[in-house]
């Protein structure tokens, strides 16, 4: 009846999504400098880059710099694709948990989340008659079946 919740997987993603990206980002920041430098001492214009390491002057550095570039760029599109699939599965899971919460409770017509802790979403629901009520809402990690904590009498829980 109800459909299972992956709470994890979205959040995970965009963590790693923005690791890749902001590795990505040095990577391609660094070849970007080995390049400006291979160029200026290409061009005579060494003084810019005195006291250099001197790795730029080694016959295949050219060559690394393009691999260097590459790995950015790579790094930097993992992590905007791990960005992009956490989004989207955030609200794949927040209309999931929307329908679950209605299939239960069919006086709310909208759920609005707000914070979660562990399984238990602090949330602003709608009702069928327009009243927005805060309520937490206890999800179990196997089914996903929605438990609505407290007593809220107009959604026709009573404790």
């Amino acid at each position: 009846m109800f459909e299972p919740l992956d709470l994890q997987t979205p959040q995970l993603a965009v963590g790693l999504g923005f690791v890749f990206a902001i590795a990505g980002a040095a990577i391609l920041a660094h070849a970007t400098w080995r390049r400006r430098r291979l160029q200026a001492w290409a061009a005579g214009e060494s003084r810019r880059f005195e006291g250099t390491d001197s790795r730029g002057e080694r016959p295949d550095a050219p060559r690394d710099v393009r691999i260097e570039t590459i790995a950015g760029l790579v790094a930097l599109l993992l992590g905007t694709a791990g960005i992009v699939y956490g989004m989207v599965g955030q609200e794949q899971q927040n209309a999931v948990l929307e329908s679950n919460t209605i299939a239960k409770y069919p006086q709310v017509q909208e759920v609005e989340p707000q914070e979660w802790h562990g399984n238990l979403l602090e949330a602003e629901v709608t009702t069928v008659d327009g009243e927005r009520l805060p309520v937490r809402i206890l999800f179990d990690s196997e089914t996903g079946e929605p438990t609505v904590q407290g007593d809220h009498p107009e959604l026709g829980i009573q404790e």
